[in-house]
This record gives C-alpha cells, structure tokens and sequence, in this order.
C-alpha cells in the first residue's frame, strides 16, 4: 500500500534551516513518503493566518493525507501537541486553533495527545517541536501507526473565534476583513458565494454560520468600506481600471477586495479586522 504524502505548513520561513530539519526528520522515519510544502510564509505566530491557508488548502489533497502544520507561539508551554482525524485527513501539530476552520465544518473529529516517547525525539527541545514532536509524529502517522498509539484521546480542541457574517437587513450582509495574501488582495468573510445559472451569487455560509439563503446580481451589489466607500463587482482583475479597486468571488468563493497589479490593501488602508458589508439595490 502506497504510503500518503505530508503536507507541511509552517510560519519558519526559508531563510533558516528549521522545514529542512523537519524534513529531514521524516525522511529519517519514513523514507520515499512524498512531501508538499503549502506555505512556509504564514506571518510568525498568526495562528488565524494559518488556519485560513489550511482551511484554502485541504479539499485539493487525496484522502488520508497527513497536514503538518505549525505556528506555535506557544512552543514549550502547557499547550498540548495533537494528531487530529477530520474529514478523512490526518493533521498533526500545536492545540492552539490552528485547524479551527476545519473543525467547524461540523465532520465528526477525534484527536489525540501526542505524548508517546518512543515516536519522537523526547525529551523535547522547549523551542522546537516542529522537529522534536510533530514532525515525527506526522511521519509515523504516514507509515500507518495507529493515533492511539501517541497517547490519550484529547476532546478539549481549542478553537479561535468564527470569523463575523450576519444579515444585519433585507438588503444588506456584514462580515470583516480576513486576512491579505502577498497580493495585497483583502479576503473577506463574506461568503461562501456560488455562481447560479441566472447569473446571480447564492450565499453558501462557511464554517458553522447558519443563515437564511441570499441572492444577489452582481451587477445590482456594491461592497461597502469602513470609510464609506463602496465598490462594484467584476468578473476578472482585468476589469478594474488602474489605481481603483473592486470586489470579486475569489476562488475560495468568498469576497475579496482587490486591485489589478497592484495592492488593494495599500490604496485602500483596509487591515484585517476592520468591518465590511455587501449591499444589494
């Protein structure tokens, strides 16, 4: 049986040695079993960020695939490290909410404590799990070594706060700003939208939101700003003039606020957190 490839997804960069370390560590264990690298630039220590990439990343990968993944501030704390199963997947890494958009899908989920000593490289350093700890666990995990075996069933799973979405009126649906990828394109959480056979967006809410089914025409929405700005809706990048920015369904089907060839999150000063709203006419 074909052993299933690792995932890694980290905030380390790639101007120090430490996801070369880790790899070295699981071709050590598990040799010949496929790496992927999703991201190394997560900004350091934004768990939200990285739950956001994993959250964009899982549904392209097979089933039974391993997701490394760490951001960890809290390295050499309290916090637990975990195997977690959800959706047919494998997710090793820090109990901090980094997979919290995965476990708000509402899949059954099971996690594990990661504290068998004889998969890893124990006692631990107190800054470095990812080589000590979760990078052997996910190569293990690979060669088929059952989650029971690194330890206790841990149901306690931190999860960071759903990101906003509601109808505030008929008219009107108020999210905020998620993040902003190298781009400077704004994710929003307004969404999961779907493109309809009349042309219109159907809202198709993501994460745990429960809302009633809105749908709009492009052509008749606007994207409202903190600062009373507003936005029309383009198909394409290609149909923004330069130096003004629009909004679009982004290939996650959330709203993003972007700009051609240029950073939307520059011309416009908008940061993560900040509130935004559709309006249909």
């Amino acid at each position: 049986m074909k052993s299933p490839l690792i995932t890694l997804t980290t905030d380390f960069g790639e101007s120090d040695p430490f996801v070369g370390i880790m790899k070295g560590v699981i071709a050590g264990i598990a040799p010949g079993v496929p790496l992927v690298d999703i991201t190394h630039a997560i900004p350091p220590g934004d768990i939200q960020r990285g739950a956001i990439v994993l959250w964009q990343s899982v549904p392209y990968f097979p089933p039974g695939t391993v997701f490394l993944a760490v951001v960890d501030p809290g390295v050499g704390t309290e916090r637990k490290g975990i195997i977690l199963h959800v959706r047919g997947q494998i997710f090793v890494g820090p109990n901090n909410g980094l997979f919290s958009y995965l476990l708000a899908e509402g899949e059954s989920v099971r996690a594990w404590e990661l504290v068998n000593t004889s998969l890893g490289d124990l006692p631990p350093s107190a800054t470095f799990h990812g080589r000590d700890v979760f990078a052997p666990s996910a190569a293990y995990a690979a060669l088929g070594v059952k989650s029971t075996e690194f330890g206790p069933e841990h149901p306690h799973l931190v999860r960071l706060p759903l990101p906003s979405l509601e109808i505030t009126s008929p008219q009107e649906l108020r999210g905020e700003i998620l993040t902003t990828d190298q781009f400077g394109n704004l994710l929003t959480s307004l969404g999961r939208f779907i493109p309809t056979k009349d042309g219109q967006l159907q809202l198709s809410p993501w994460l745990e939101q429960r809302l009633p089914m809105v749908k709009f025409s492009p052509d008749k929405a606007r994207v409202l700003l903190p600062n009373g700005q507003s936005l029309p809706f383009v198909n394409t990048f290609a149909h923004i003039l330069p130096g003004e920015c629009a909004a679009l369904v982004g290939s996650t089907g959330l709203i993003e606020i972007v700009a051609n060839r240029q950073s939307a999150a520059k011309i416009l000063g908008l940061e993560r957190g900040m509130a935004v709203s559709v309006t249909r006419h």
